[in-house]
């Protein structure tokens, strides 16, 4: 299963290679960390990666005391406990470049759902 909190950090420039070959950097701003929300910590995903029950918390008093009171809580992985990341400032962005940028990240975005149907494909066992 595919979790938002198993990802690298974010990188603190973004550029994309132009029609030359060429790498471009693109003007940048501050915004919220999509992992975290803006927290800097997020709950090791090693701990409820595959999804916790009532009888998880039911069997163990003291583990539902512990993972509310924030006990399995690591630095996020996406912002490094920052609660900001890099993100295209696309106000500032020449056009060619937004252009370039947003076409992969769509591109990205496909190669991301085809990894998630399937790791989706292989946890049913087909």
């Amino acid at each position: 299963m595919n979790d938002r909190r198993d990802c690298e950090r974010a990188p603190d420039k973004i550029s994309v290679e132009d029609e030359d070959g060429i790498e471009r950097e693109l003007p940048t701003r501050w915004g919220l960390c999509d992992v975290c929300d803006g927290k800097g910590t997020h709950v090791n995903p090693n701990i409820d990666r595959q999804g916790l029950t009532a009888d998880d918390f039911h069997d163990d008093p003291d583990f539902f005391d512990n993972y509310r009171r924030g006990d399995y809580d690591i630095p996020c992985n996406r912002c490094g406990g920052r609660r900001v990341i890099a993100v295209v400032d696309e106000d500032a962005c020449e056009s060619e470049y937004l252009k370039i940028y947003r076409e992969d990240m769509a591109a990205q975005a496909e190669v991301d759902a085809e990894a998630a149907a399937e790791a989706r494909h292989f946890d049913r066992g087909l």
